[in-house]
């Protein structure tokens, strides 16, 4: 390939475009002081062309030796060179970059238009990485770079970005880099930092494919492959939670079936503390925790039993009791037992005030037996005077119970009775007791001038305004006058905002778009297994269902979990 050592005046010479690297300013003026203090050490390789000879490698140095013959010195006039043959481009490239991969740093986009330029001479991968004795993944790396946008490279050639910034890009579609582009560009925004781009780039979330629980060949989405971290990513979110979950989800079965009491998922904005857990076998109420990851990967912990568990059996055991039962989560919070019961009253107490025959023996049952709220004192047994009737536990349970059609149809025809008992149309109730018995007499006199039917009309009305809320009279009630609450209340955003239990969310979602579909948001978190509820009952995206009806609002009232439904026992009337 080399044939011999000329030296060849400055003018002869031309640069190659085969050349596979570039130089500023500074970097001449150095070399150019060197070679005027210890002259030319290393010829130039060169070859014919036209009338004159091009550089194959050598640029720095003939750039160096142009600014030191800028006077026109005749010492300076001619270079040393060594001449290769004219017609090989791809013994060029080598020539050129074989020389510049020995004196690394060298400029990556250097790398990879020559790598790209003797690929397209024919020679592999393999064989470039073989000419300069370097990995076959650095050539992947190198021509990975082709993958990126033209204003990509320049912004990396000049210096506004860096290396590791450059290889994050080669994981990008062409879609995401003009995106990235779009910010770099824009003033007044700026791209996310080298730490945040890998997740940016791939959709919000690094999800590396060794974290997949499925046959990747399922998943119809793209994979970005990171030649530079030698990892490959899932760039579709959606698609690999889709197939992930149902994974999780016949693991569970599995384990299930395999005879484990319990098996937990432990969802991707949740943190696992084994630490918090006891070794417990199956056989003493060991459970299964499936831990899964915000970046996909899943761990699966058998044999697991919270430490408060251990700790509440070992008590019961040693003092004989179950005194601690209640202290187990329950499923509703105070505020979503409090909206639960007066949405539920709400609905009985209409339907009471129109069954003057149930409020009849309803009224007769309170004044034997008393209630929460009837207080019929006899004196050889004084009972101790309640608190007063249940309110809303906070101003805005408040304004959505106002909102609701019973609550409306109600005070109608509560209205309609203080009107017939001839009270004051400012009252708000028709129950109110006073010191000296003067309200009492002037009611039973006008009860005496009224027909039966009225009687029994005012008497169910007000049974209905004393009932209880959060008692079990009123389930009782409601299955005997078949309630339908469907027909008072739809799941609304106050129901939506109070119910944050994971397990009774993740039934509900069961319960509304079927249990196979549900697979697919395993482990989503519970806002938004709450969202997709809402789509779903609204048609927005999804099929519509028609009157769906939480479990905790039907009569008989039914939970979701093995645990209690609240935190303190319900009164039965």
């Amino acid at each position: 390939m080399i044939r011999n050592l000329h030296h060849i005046p400055l003018a002869e010479l031309t640069l190659s475009k085969l050349n596979v690297r570039r130089h500023g300013a500074k970097d001449i003026d150095s070399l150019a002081a060197s070679i005027n203090a210890l002259g030319l050490i290393q010829p130039l390789l060169v070859r014919a062309k036209n009338d004159g000879f091009e550089i194959v490698a050598g640029q720095r140095r003939y750039l160096a030796m142009k600014k030191l013959n800028a006077d026109g010195s005749p010492e300076t006039d001619t270079v040393p060179c060594v001449v290769m043959d004219a017609t090989d481009d791809a013994a060029a490239i080598e020539s050129s970059l074989a020389e510049n991969v020995a004196r690394l740093p060298m400029d990556e986009v250097d790398q990879y238009e020559a790598f790209a330029a003797l690929k397209k001479q024919g020679l592999g991968e393999a064989d470039i990485a073989a000419h300069f004795a370097i990995s076959e993944q650095v050539v992947k790396r190198r021509l990975a770079i082709s993958n990126l946008h033209p204003d990509i490279r320049r912004f990396y050639r000049a210096g506004e970005i860096d290396a590791k910034t450059l290889h994050l890009l080669t994981l990008a579609t062409k879609e995401r880099q003009k995106a990235w582009l779009t910010l770099q560009r824009d003033p007044e925004q700026t791209p996310p930092p080298s730490w945040q781009l890998k997740a940016w780039l791939l959709g919000g979330a690094e999800i590396s494919t060794k974290a997949a629980r499925f046959d990747e060949a399922l998943y119809q989405g793209a994979i970005a492959s990171d030649l530079f971290g030698e990892e490959r990513y899932f760039t579709d979110p959606d698609e690999f939670w889709r197939l992930q979950n149902a994974a999780i989800a016949q693991e569970r079965e599995r384990l299930l079936a395999a005879g484990w009491p319990e098996v937990h998922i432990v969802e991707p904005d949740r943190r696992f503390q084994v630490w918090e857990y006891d070794k417990a076998p199956k056989s003493k109420g060991g459970a299964v925790y499936i831990d899964v990851e915000p970046d996909g990967h899943v761990t699966v912990h058998k044999g697991l039993q919270p430490r408060k568990d251990v700790q509440r059996a070992l008590r019961t055991a040693r003092d004989g009791n179950d005194a601690d039962a209640l202290a187990e989560r329950p499923e509703m919070s105070a505020p979503l037992a409090n909206y639960v019961d007066l949405v539920r009253r709400s609905a009985v107490r209409l339907a009471v005030a129109d069954a003057p025959k149930i409020a009849l023996r309803l009224m007769l049952a309170h004044v034997i037996g008393g209630g929460r709220w009837w207080q019929v004192i006899v004196p050889e047994a004084r009972r101790r005077h309640d608190d007063g009737p249940l309110r809303p536990a906070t101003a805005i349970i408040g304004d959505a119970m106002a909102a609701l059609p019973a609550q409306a149809m109600f005070a109608d025809r509560r209205q309609e009775v203080i009107a017939l008992l001839g009270l004051d149309a400012a009252d708000t109730t028709i129950v109110r007791h006073d010191h000296d018995g003067a309200r009492t007499a002037a009611v039973f006199a006008r009860l005496l001038d009224m027909a039966d039917k009225d009687v029994m009309r005012i008497l169910a009305i007000v049974m209905a305004e004393t009932l209880a809320a959060g008692t079990g009279l009123v389930d009782t009630l409601g299955v005997t006058l078949d309630v339908d609450i469907g027909q008072h209340w739809q799941p609304d955003d106050m129901f939506f905002a109070l119910v944050k239990d994971r397990e009774a969310v993740s039934a509900m979602l069961v319960e509304v778009i079927g249990e196979t579909a549900a697979k697919s948001y395993l482990t989503q978190t519970g806002t938004r297994k709450k969202a997709i509820i809402r789509k779903a009952l609204d048609g927005d995206g999804r099929t519509k269902v028609e009157r769906w009806t939480p479990r905790y609002m039907v009569f008989p009232q039914v939970r979701y979990t093995s645990r209690p439904l609240t935190a303190e026992r319900r009164p039965a009337a």
